[in-house]
């Protein structure tokens, strides 16, 4: 039921996906959501690369 709906970037109402204008505003909605998988890719790539940070400067840093 959520897979079917699409949030408008104006006003943040779900829409219908096959909907081309928010029901509610009556913007444009966009095709491709910019939100969710690029995003969280994003996250998942720098939070591995603080974490091999970290663990590399605790072996090399003086104790």
């Amino acid at each position: 039921m959520f897979d079917d709906q699409v949030a408008c970037l104006f006003c943040q109402v779900k829409n219908d996906h096959k909907s081309s204008h928010c029901s509610h505003c009556g913007m444009a909605l966009a095709k491709q959501h910019p939100e969710g998988k690029a995003r969280r890719s994003f996250f998942v790539k720098a939070f591995w690369g603080i974490v091999i940070f970290c663990l590399v400067m605790m072996y090399y840093l003086p104790r």
